[in-house]
């Protein structure tokens, strides 16, 4: 159990009244599970946990464990507080939960120095019974990754890696070569996760697994497999998609991906806004191109 390979963070399916849509949740992680994913990221951004209150989180933790068991399963522990993130932490893993993805806190982000965080992150791993995955959204918390932490913290004994979300693959690269092999640095970016395969990540968290599970799969075998010309031919044809699904359209995007693919992705919980159903059009060649590169 690891992040060696590729993981879907999983989207949190609501119904138009904005109550979970538990079935919908189930369905589309029972059909994701027919793919040889590394395994299953639940209450992650992709899965709107900033807006759900503690009884839904720990609701969709106890449905994944029971949809997929046996399955790697990684959850989003992060809290603003280093109490509040650890409460929740043994909470999480007392339903389950292989290991917890612990999110910079960001609100006071001018205090959060790299003394704060490094306090933060190892009084988490020691009050959690599961390892500790440290994540690092730029994009939403505002706070770029210091210089060193992830050497620093690498050292204790429950805290396994990092998923870096920036898309600087750079910066990817120094956390790689700062940190011993054991510890494993994820890509959350998928426009770039062949070059971070390329300088040493050990595998992807990548929203747009959850509508092309066989494409994204298919480019870390091919790397995996020394086929660089089918991994760089995938990812050409997979970042579009991703893009759009991410950076472009956001949460409510890739939810209108996985609906083309199949799945049940529902809507999106208020504030969010909707997809407008025109951009089922837009997304619909993105998502034939990417599998057609299989």
């Amino acid at each position: 159990m690891s992040l060696r390979g590729v993981i879907p963070p999983l989207v949190t399916p609501f119904h138009a009244d904005g109550g979970l849509d538990l079935e919908a949740f189930s369905a589309s992680l029972e059909a994701l599970a027919a793919h040889d994913f590394a395994g299953f990221l639940v209450l992650g951004s992709n899965g709107e946990a900033a807006s759900l209150d503690e009884d839904e989180k720990l609701l969709l933790v106890a449905t994944a464990r029971r949809s997929v068991p046996g399955r790697f399963l990684l959850v989003g522990s992060g809290l603003e507080s280093t109490r509040g993130t650890s409460l929740l932490t043994r909470k999480l893993a007392d339903l389950g939960a292989d290991a917890v993805l612990v999110l910079t806190p960001c609100y006071y982000k001018g205090r959060m120095t790299p003394e704060a965080l490094r306090r933060h992150f190892e009084a988490v791993a020691d009050a959690s019974p599961v390892p500790v995955y440290l994540y690092s959204v730029p994009a939403f918390t505002g706070l770029a990754w210091p210089s060193g932490l992830a050497a620093t913290l690498a050292t204790h004994p429950r805290i396994r890696g990092l998923k870096e979300s920036s898309g600087d693959v750079g910066l990817l690269g120094r956390v790689v070569a700062s940190v011993p092999p054991a510890f494993e640095v994820a890509c959350g970016n998928a426009p770039v996760f062949y070059p971070a395969l390329c300088v040493g990540a050990s595998g992807g968290v990548l929203a747009v697994a959850n509508c092309a599970p066989r494409a994204t799969l298919q480019l870390f075998r091919a790397f995996a497999a020394g086929d660089h010309a089918t991994a760089r031919r995938v990812q050409q044809a997979l970042a579009p998609l991703a893009t759009a699904v991410t950076l472009t359209h956001g949460v409510a995007g890739l939810k209108l991906a996985m609906s083309l693919a199949g799945l049940r992705g529902g809507t999106v919980r208020a504030p969010l806004l909707p997809g407008a159903p025109s951009l089922l059009d837009e997304l619909r060649p993105l998502l034939e191109a990417a599998n057609a590169a299989i």
